[in-house]
């Protein structure tokens, strides 16, 4: 299983997932890679949400290894991860979010349909 993955490779999974979840469940998973690549996010802050967001995705194996080590669960590390997430979470990432979310899903593109009459 590869673990180092380009800023690239991540941004293609994230599309791919978002295009398949669907817009709703898609803008958390935007806004925090965002918030992950913002300029304006600590380093240390980005390490303690990358923390958390392991220990939220890792089988079950590897959440009982991480709750011994850091005491806390799935349910506490997800707490903990929107915390930190939402203190960086800028008005310029939410337009955006917004804006790729359009782009994906153009929903702001109006189209001209002919009515279908029935004789």
């Amino acid at each position: 299983m590869k673990l180092n993955f380009t800023l690239d490779e991540i941004r293609i999974k994230v599309e791919e997932y978002i295009k398949k979840a669907g817009r709703v469940a898609g803008r958390p998973v935007l806004t925090v890679y965002y918030v992950m690549t913002a300029d304006t996010t600590p380093e240390s802050e980005r390490a303690n949400i990358m923390l958390a967001l392991v220990a939220i995705v890792f089988p079950t194996s590897i959440e009982d290894l991480l709750g011994q080590i850091f005491l806390v669960g799935k349910g506490a590390a997800a707490v903990y991860a929107y915390k930190k997430v939402k203190k960086f979470i800028t008005p310029q990432i939410l337009d955006r979010v917004e804006a790729k979310l359009d782009e994906w899903f153009h929903e702001n593109v109006t189209e001209v349909v002919e009515p279908l009459y029935l004789e």
